[in-house]
């Protein structure tokens, strides 16, 4: 078989070789479809025609009359052309999406496309599947954004909030080693923006730096503002330290208008000690439900530090 015999069996269309076989010229010649002649590569300076000049040709093609007339197929598209404005995904990924739509209309439907009315209705198909994947997109796009944007106003109140407990946690601890004479003269220091001398008369057991951070500030004030703000839940944590059970740690979370949660850390559970009015509901649920395990694992009951008071107890 020559090559011109192999172009010109490349050419035949899916209707062209389910035609019967003739021979000895027993049969007229009949006149093949135009076959695809062009391919759209990526990268060619071919054009993708307007979605308008390929339906007003669909229009076109079932008013012609005779095949000498019908014009020439569109070029089969294998890539992205350059001119296109679509998305880095979409150029690396054209030549699947086309030849996925190019077999789904040969294949997917049973018999290729009757009808301009066809065209336009898998158009639309094709449209809506299409729109679901762009608002599947766009939500990833969006919910990122918002997750980041949360991220970064939780950081800007947790900063605060945690400068404000470290502070009530650095006052409370100098407490148990000062007389309140010493302690009032400590505060004075640090008011006076002499937290050197502070230091030198508290001793290294008080932590003046976290003393003067928190100074002024009013954590269960910021706490309630942080979850009014906050678009999403967040959380702060701190370790104070060693107490009589060991080292001791605390979480401050907040919810969107659902207020705030003080818990104490203890054999891996953390256990509601505080909360804001508009937090104590779920901070009781969430108590009980502790309580409740440690009451079926037959564990004693827990030590809850020595920093913050238990002001839950009552309602449990």
């Amino acid at each position: 078989m020559t090559d011109f015999n192999l172009a010109a069996l490349a050419n035949l269309s899916d209707a062209d070789l389910m035609m019967p076989l003739t021979f000895d010229d027993a049969a007229a010649p009949v006149t093949l479809a135009p076959a695809v002649t062009n391919v759209l590569h990526f990268g060619a300076d071919q054009e993708l025609p307007d979605l308008a000049d390929l339906l007003a040709k669909a229009d076109a093609v079932v008013a012609t009359e005779s095949v000498a007339d019908l014009p020439a197929r569109a070029p089969r598209i294998v890539g992205v052309p350059a001119s296109e404005n679509v998305s880095g995904h979409m150029r690396s990924n054209g030549a699947q999406l086309s030849d996925a739509l190019r077999l789904a209309v040969r294949a997917g439907v049973g018999e290729p496309i009757k009808t301009p009315d066809d065209l336009r209705y898998a158009l639309r198909v094709f449209a809506a599947h299409a729109l679901n994947s762009l608002i599947g997109n766009r939500w990833d796009v969006l919910a990122e954004r918002e997750r980041v944007a949360a991220g970064s106003a939780h950081d800007v109140w947790k900063d605060r909030v945690l400068s404000a407990l470290q502070g009530e946690i650095a006052a409370i601890k100098a407490a148990e080693h000062l007389t309140d004479a010493e302690f009032k003269f400590v505060l004075e220091l640090v008011d006076s923006d002499r937290a050197g001398m502070a230091q030198n008369l508290a001793g290294p057991k008080v932590d003046v730096p976290a003393l003067v951070a928190g100074r002024s500030l009013n954590w269960r004030a910021l706490a309630d503002d942080w979850a009014e703000a906050c678009g999403s839940r967040g959380n702060v944590t701190l370790d104070t330290g060693k107490d009589a059970a060991g080292w001791a740690s605390y979480s401050l979370a907040v919810e969107p208008s659902a207020g705030w949660v003080l818990s104490v850390y203890v054999d891996q559970q953390w256990i509601p000690l505080e909360a804001s009015a508009a937090g104590t509901e779920r901070a009781v649920a969430d108590r009980e439900q502790v309580m409740l395990q440690r009451s079926q694992a037959a564990k004693p009951a827990p030590y809850l530090g020595s920093v913050f008071p238990d002001k839950l107890r009552a309602l449990v």
